[in-house]
């Protein structure tokens, strides 16, 4: 059963106007199964059901949603994508017909990084990026020579899951001079550009409690979880 946030308060013996106006009506939504949450892998991860509840047109950065017309705007993730090995990477914001958009104006120390990655069209996977707190996956589609949105989104995420792969990282850290850190269970103190959004290690050079043995150990970690290869050279 979903959870259902009633603002029902107990102020003294519930009433039939508690029970017809909020207790049985909350208690029928989160019987719904569109407000469930399922796991979209191993790692803790859930979506919704529907993730898109109407169709939409799609115009440049804009969401047309289509029974009123309301505009929404959306934020692209960025795909850093490349085909072959020493090959100038490329930006791809429509991967595998699938877009990504955050919800985002600013991210405060404390919100949730997640790391997501995807498959050039080899089938290759490519480098960790980091994605911040909340977004939603649209999958485009042409009708009629139009671009929409297919509706609902859990008819697509066994594809989505084909083509890319989430996990969780940790929390957001900013310092006072706007360093950017992400603190996760695995002890490996990690950055990402803002630029690309590509997961990187952070040497963290000025602290002097941490001495070489345990800096080269967490090195060694880094390495291994983000650039481990198989021996045709493929990112595992």
């Amino acid at each position: 059963m979903a959870k259902i946030l009633t603002g029902v308060q107990s102020t003294g013996t519930p009433h039939l106007g508690n029970l017809l106006g909020a207790i049985i009506p909350a208690i029928a939504l989160s019987n719904k199964p569109e407000n469930e949450w399922i796991p979209f892998g191993d790692d803790g991860i859930f979506y919704k059901p529907t993730l898109v509840a109407y169709s939409y047109l799609v115009q440049e950065n804009k969401l047309i949603k289509l029974d009123n017309k309301e505009q929404i705007d959306i934020k692209p993730f960025k795909f850093i994508i490349q085909e072959n090995q020493g090959e100038r990477a490329f930006i791809c914001i429509n991967n595998h017909k699938f877009v990504i958009s955050e919800n985002f104006v600013e991210f405060p120390s404390g919100t949730p990084v997640l790391e997501i990655r995807t498959k050039n069209y080899k089938g290759q996977w490519q480098p960790w990026q980091a994605i911040l707190d909340e977004f939603n996956v649209y999958r485009p589609a042409k009708i009629y020579g139009k671009i929409a949105l297919r509706t609902p989104i859990e008819k697509e995420i066994e594809r989505f899951k084909e083509h890319f792969e989430i996990r969780y990282s940790g929390v957001l850290v900013l310092s006072y001079f706007g360093d950017i850190s992400i603190m996760g269970a695995d002890s490996i103190i990690k950055t990402f550009s803002t630029n690309t959004r590509q997961i990187e290690f952070l040497p963290d050079s000025n602290n002097r409690c941490w001495d070489i043995e345990d800096r080269v150990k967490t090195w060694n970690d880094f390495i291994a979880k983000y650039h481990s290869y198989d021996s045709n050279g493929n990112r595992i």
